[in-house]
């Protein structure tokens, strides 16, 4: 048996959205995990190693990040755990309501996953005709930094050259990015990587496919 399952986007959300309700997750949550689950594997943002750690993580019991911080200039928050695969959103949307440049978000998981979450709603409402810049550390414990346009559009994925940021840690914001890091990936990289998972199908470790229908199947 191949040690990778291809399925399409659809099923994909739809796994993650049954197996995020068997955690005791409303039907927006849902939602929001099965969306940025497939935009992040699609685009090559988070691999079945990011999504199991992060579907393993879920607490239902954490409604929303606690507020730890409100300055002019930023806003810090404690996430208490929680993935980057829910939430988030409403953290930023207060920056943007406020002119609020930066805000990092302490003790969450798989941060990867705040991309997909604030191109959504880069997406939707935009950020006042600005860029965002997003920080996180991938599973390896390499930083790193994905760009985004004012509408969504991603930029590429980048290796800041300075570390500071804490391993569960992201950090997102507001403005002109700087220029101070390496490209991993650029914008026709991620354009040609989901190019081949929207022919192929997006692949996904088998024994992680095969434990999410169990999941699916008993919720």
């Amino acid at each position: 048996m191949s040690d990778t399952t291809l399925v399409s986007a659809e099923q994909l959300t739809q796994i993650v959205e049954k197996v995020v309700a068997s955690r005791g997750f409303d039907q927006a949550n849902q939602k929001t995990a099965g969306h940025r689950a497939t935009f992040a594997l699609r685009h090559g943002i988070a691999n079945s190693d990011l999504l199991e750690t992060s579907l393993a993580g879920l607490d239902s019991s954490i409604s929303a990040p606690k507020l730890l911080v409100e300055s002019k200039d930023s806003l810090i928050y404690d996430a208490l755990g929680q993935p980057a695969l829910v939430q988030f959103q409403e953290a930023f949307k207060h920056a943007v309501d406020n002119g609020i440049k930066e805000i990092r978000m302490h003790k969450t998981a798989c941060g990867a996953f705040a991309v997909p979450a604030i191109a959504h709603y880069l997406d939707q409402h935009g950020a006042n005709g600005q860029s965002v810049c997003i920080y996180f550390n991938n599973l390896e414990g390499g930083m790193r930094r994905f760009d985004l346009t004012s509408q969504g559009q991603l930029r590429g994925l980048l290796q800041p050259r300075e570390r500071d940021l804490a391993w569960n840690e992201v950090r997102i914001t507001i403005g002109p990015a700087p220029s101070d890091c390496k490209t991993v990936a650029g914008t026709s990289d991620i354009d040609a990587y989901r190019a081949r998972c929207d022919a192929n199908g997006i692949g996904i470790r088998t024994s992680l496919w095969n434990r999410m229908q169990e999941l699916a199947a008993n919720h």
